[in-house]
């Protein structure tokens, strides 16, 4: 890349606007050069004054000037007439830079720096040139394409090479903003979270002027049959009106009409701008929220609060929304084929909220829990091994067979391991990302016509058939298959579906060819917790996947 630096100071600035409001020739009349420099400035003045051509807003731009600076830019037209005359230079070389300038001139000689670099799609020479205004953000460019071609005849006498050099330019701006994404994920003490004596959940919903004492949620409907009195109570404690919608949490109703049913409670409560709304529920519930908050007025800020382990662990960390798309040209239903990249104000975790799932729906959380244990962490999977079983029949809730703190380190390194592979590509500008791991085939399998199978238990079908893969590659032995195996049984998880045919397995892969641009780039274990993606599964290879899978128990 080559480099140049400009140096634009606030006397040229000043001087040029003055050029620019006089038309034709230069009217400033020249001083000798002898004179000294406050006579300089008075002589110019004078004769700038006598000049009926020069209007008046010029002399009061001039007027406006510090007199370190008039004097600055006397010298300076000084100096070039005596340069165009053949006269040795009499400038003073302190003239621009003397120590009794003000901060606010100073901070004004920015170094203005051109970058030259090449187009990565077309090849073109691209000069960036940084506005002075927005020298970070915005750039005046100039490309430059050049193409050539060349053309060769025979004729029966001679060969004739033509090369044919096509120079084309063009000019343009380019703006450059970086999104400043921050957000915390705030774990509160077991079972505190809806205590009126704790103010986290509030703190959460903003700073608001004085006497404004309401707040805006969008609720899971199962867990409002079971919170809602204690959410509504907490509010009315701390005397907030709380105005709420109730929304189906279930994986049928990831649906836009969803998003519009919240927007139109959001309109109908005029949320402002900067007033975060809360999303309490489960993973659904989340992501219907998040799409709601990055629409309604370009965006606003939402707080998440997961009542689901899965949500606790997964939906509720990173800064993907979306929901399922029914397209009306093929008639067929995409997941999560609508969505956004929009992330939380804040998160606030309360596993307490886990001990009012059911043992599947725990068991479901724990299908995302494993797929970060294959992936990431040895460590995660040896707990699962000797505490899952107990964890999911206590629902996370102490217990006599399970070590004190078990629960919170399964969660707490499930979060971190999701948050390392997350936070430095949020955007997904890489493709190639362990965490989808379980989510090649699991997508189709979830929306199978009548299919009764959660989530997190698609994401464990998937996530066997790609240690059965891994295996027939030799990348993990026939003992470590068992063990996944075992641990997976033990967890309650479902390790194959009927629905997983070599046809719906080869159109997984052609979808996430689509979906992860050009390759299946589909993760697959080499050992636990360790992993790689690979995009050169074939059919005939799913199908030796699929007759092994027969030899196990499900």
């Amino acid at each position: 890349m080559t480099i140049k630096t400009i140096r634009k100071v606030s006397s040229e600035v000043a001087l040029a606007s003055i050029r620019d409001e006089v038309t034709g020739e230069r009217t400033l009349a020249k001083a000798p050069v002898a004179l000294s420099r406050r006579s300089s400035e008075d002589s110019l003045v004078s004769r700038a004054n006598a000049t009926p051509s020069l209007p008046t807003s010029v002399l009061q731009t001039w007027a406006s000037l510090p007199a370190s600076v008039r004097a600055a830019l006397v010298s300076s037209e000084m100096n070039k007439d005596a340069t165009s005359a053949g006269m040795p230079s009499t400038q003073s070389s302190t003239s621009l830079g003397s120590s009794d300038r003000s901060e606010s001139e100073t901070m004004s000689n920015e170094d203005l720096t051109t970058f030259e670099e090449n187009c990565p799609n077309t090849g073109a020479k691209v000069v960036l040139t940084p506005l002075e205004r927005a020298p970070q953000n915005v750039f005046a460019f100039k490309k430059t394409q050049t193409s050539e071609s060349v053309e060769v005849k025979k004729t029966s006498s001679a060969t004739v090479t033509t090369t044919t050099k096509v120079v084309t330019g063009s000019r343009g701006w380019r703006n450059v903003f970086t999104l400043p994404i921050s957000y915390d994920v705030n774990m509160v003490a077991h079972g505190t979270l809806l205590d009126p004596a704790n103010p986290q959940l509030l703190h959460a919903t903003g700073v608001h002027p004085e006497g404004y004492n309401r707040r805006f949620a969008a609720i899971d409907d199962q867990v409002f049959k079971i919170y809602g009195s204690q959410i509504l109570n907490y509010f009315a404690k701390r005397g907030i009106e709380l105005t709420y919608t109730v929304l189906n949490g279930g994986e049928s109703d990831k649906r836009p009409m969803a998003v519009d049913k919240l927007l139109d409670e959001m309109c109908s409560y005029k949320l402002r701008r900067r007033e975060p709304f809360l999303a309490i529920g489960g993973g659904v519930l989340l992501d219907i929220a998040g799409m709601a908050a990055c629409l309604y007025r370009r965006g606003v800020p939402f707080v998440r609060v997961p009542t689901t382990l899965l949500a606790l662990v997964d939906a509720s960390v990173g800064v993907k929304n979306g929901v399922d798309y029914c397209c009306g040209i093929t008639d067929e239903t995409y997941k999560n084929r609508v969505g956004s990249f929009y992330a939380p104000s804040s998160c606030i975790l309360d596993p307490s909220f886990i001990s009012t799932q059911d043992a599947r729906n725990v068991s479901n959380g724990l299908g995302e829990i494993m797929k970060l244990a294959l992936v990431r962490s040895s460590d995660l999977f040896e707990l699962l091994e000797s505490h899952g079983a107990a964890l999911v029949e206590s629902r996370f809730e102490p217990n006599d067979s399970t070590p004190s703190g078990v629960s919170y380190r399964i969660i707490d390194l499930s979060i971190q391991i999701m948050l390392e592979e997350l936070g430095p590509n949020l955007w997904e500008y890489k493709l190639d990302r362990c965490v989808d791991y379980g989510h090649t085939f699991s997508k189709l399998l979830e929306m199978v016509p009548g299919a009764d199978i959660m989530h997190g238990e698609a994401v464990n079908v998937d996530g066997f058939f790609c240690v059965v893969l891994s295996y027939l590659r030799g990348y993990v032995d026939m003992d470590t298959v068992l063990r996944i195996h075992k641990c997976m049984k033990a967890l309650s998880l479902p390790t194959n579906s009927a629905d997983l045919t070599s046809t719906l397995a080869w159109q997984s892969c052609k979808d996430a060819v689509e979906h992860r641009h050009g390759e299946q780039r589909i993760p697959l274990i080499t050992g636990l917790g360790e992993s790689i993606c690979v995009s050169d599964i074939t059919p005939e290879e799913l199908d030796r996947a699929l007759d092994m899978m027969t030899q196990f128990e499900h």
